[in-house]
């Protein structure tokens, strides 16, 4: 859904406080990422996305009034954040994490480092969709690879292949994001989520 939508910020909200299930959406698709890549930071990818898609639940089932875009963004990542607190302690993950919660304030995405946070965000989430967009096969070794960080040696026994195939398959997963991914390369080493291309 674009970005531009044809009504203002309180139509917006006062459609979605109405049940406006196309407004919800783009809610949803405009925010998405970066509450995805903040949670995902502190309890990883398929419980942060498992936790935004509650968030998003909760809130259509229970619409709040929210002023702006900027005041739902916020409210959504503070209802986020206590929700990954929430899981860390019952995982009894608190005591190691909670220096790192308490050095991301609420106020992280304020100004510029905000703007370059969001803009992470959402290069982050177009990676990772090109990744889910590879073949099957090609995927899966792709992602045991850079986003598990498991060697050759290691790929090749969980999948019972050889070694030629998972260096042939990397190579043609990164010739595909090379080439589906474009300019977009030149910000891919602030990220870490894979060796620069």
């Amino acid at each position: 859904m674009p970005r531009n939508h044809p009504y203002n910020e309180t139509d917006l909200f006062l459609r979605i406080a109405n049940g406006d299930s196309v407004a919800f959406a783009w809610l949803y698709e405009s925010t998405y990422p970066g509450l995805y890549f903040h949670a995902k930071k502190f309890v990883g990818e398929d419980r942060g996305k498992d936790i935004v898609a509650e968030t998003f639940v909760k809130l259509w089932k229970s619409p709040k009034k929210f002023d702006s875009l900027v005041h739902a963004n916020s409210y959504l990542r503070i209802v986020i954040k206590n929700a990954c607190i929430d899981l860390l302690k019952k995982e009894s993950d608190w005591d190691v994490r909670q220096s790192e919660w308490l050095r991301f304030s609420d106020t992280e995405y304020d100004g510029f480092e905000g703007a370059a946070e969001e803009l992470k965000a959402m290069l982050y989430k177009k990676v990772l969709d090109e990744i889910e967009a590879l073949p099957n096969f090609t995927r899966s070794i792709f992602k045991l690879s850079y986003l598990e960080g498991k060697s050759n040696a290691e790929i090749c026994s969980i999948l019972n292949i050889k070694d030629q195939t998972v260096r042939n398959k990397k190579a043609e997963a990164i010739k595909q994001l090379r080439l589906r991914l474009g300019p977009l390369l030149i910000f891919l080493p602030g990220i870490k989520f894979f060796p620069p291309f």
